[in-house]
């Protein structure tokens, strides 16, 4: 897998502009040149056959700044923008926050940057800000994006329904067809985590007639719990739900920044026998909850080599190539993408066992 030859430039203030974004926001300006770029030239430049002369601006917003999670995404970012002759911006708030990542947001679109790559948190908000940034010219290339309408292109490690189905399978696997599950996203408005749940409860009830959800059903579909920002807030969630559901067998929780919180619950609650998690994240962070036996599978994807494949469909697209099914990004997961429409997908999920634990550890 492609990696920057030295990570410790992840955590420093890159040349390119690292921007950490609180509540109230701080202003990212860019050099007076790339500033003066008109509107007008931005949008032209969409339409032209081959790449601008000067290098072209390309801005990444993630869900939250400081873990190895997202700042993969800054590392291969500043990888692609170095073979590209790029400059490269990677924003975020310093906690996961909607309000604080949409002024994030805000001060991208301030760079006139050529190619944006956001990671929503918020839908629907990020939407409207996302459309401003089309109607200057800049390319929207999204990541966790699906749905969304003012983007040029969603990139993603896998297809989202098989993803979820995925777990589904695993549950009925490792805990019985006959187990009662619940599953927990970051926010109700956060795209992939709510696509996932879905795409679980539905092959569930398609497939294992006698496994029981223990989520709220609205409509006819699952209403996820709502772990939140970070392990602190899905710790106490889980705690509470825990007490009065004493007969879960399976927690799947699709937030990375959840995990930790909810299996600490469940072995503080003295539970850990009977109650197993389903997880979603990088297996380092994890890791003690895998060797416990708190955690029985897990599944992820290297997030900067996402990142990489936005920046190249973004450049593909700028250039006049396009991208179509079967195209190589350049990097691994990507090496024959299907296009669906507006939205790309790699095979790119690793699976996370006790047995393989060390190797996925040494990749995040």
């Amino acid at each position: 897998m492609k990696k920057l030859m030295t990570w410790t430039l992840a955590c420093c203030v890159l040349a390119g502009g690292l921007t950490a974004c609180g509540n109230g926001g701080g202003e990212t300006t860019k050099g007076e040149e790339t500033a003066a770029v008109s509107t007008e030239a931005k949008v032209e430049s969409r339409e032209e056959k081959e790449l601008p002369e000067e290098p072209l601006v390309v801005a990444t917003v993630v869900k939250a700044i400081g873990s190895n999670w997202f700042d993969s995404m800054d590392w291969e970012g500043t990888a692609w923008a170095e073979e590209n002759q790029a400059e490269h911006h990677y924003i975020g708030p310093t906690s996961m926050d909607s309000a604080a990542q949409l002024q994030c947001i805000s001060d991208a679109i301030a760079l006139q940057p050529d190619i944006l790559t956001v990671v929503p948190i918020a839908a629907d908000a990020c939407d409207a800000l996302l459309k401003q940034a089309q109607d200057q010219g800049t390319l929207v290339v999204t990541h966790e994006g699906t749905g969304l309408l003012n983007n040029d292109y969603n990139v993603d490690a896998f297809d989202n329904d098989s993803f979820g189905e995925n777990f589904a399978k695993k549950a009925a696997e490792l805990m019985g067809e006959d187990c009662k599950y619940a599953c927990m996203v970051g926010t109700l408005t956060t795209p992939a985590h709510m696509a996932w749940s879905k795409a679980f409860y539905q092959y569930a009830n398609e497939n294992y007639t006698n496994m029981v959800c223990a989520n709220d059903i609205s409509d006819g579909g699952i209403m996820p719990l709502e772990g939140g920002a970070n392990a602190d807030s899905a710790y106490s969630v889980t705690k509470q739900f825990l007490q009065a559901n004493p007969d879960l067998d399976v927690f799947y929780v699709c937030s990375s920044s959840n995990v930790t919180g909810v299996a600490r619950a469940i072995e503080e609650l003295g539970m850990a026998d009977s109650v197993k998690v389903l997880a979603v994240g990088t297996a380092s962070g994890q890791k003690s909850y895998y060797e416990s036996g708190t955690i029985v599978y897990g599944a992820f994807w290297y997030p900067g080599a996402a990142q990489y494949a936005c920046y190249e469909v973004g450049k593909r697209v700028i250039s006049g190539e396009g991208v179509k099914t079967g195209d190589d990004l350049g990097i691994d997961g990507y090496h024959d993408i299907t296009v669906d429409g507006k939205n790309i997908y790699g095979s790119a999920w690793l699976d996370v066992t006790l047995e393989n634990l060390e190797e996925m550890c040494n990749i995040l």
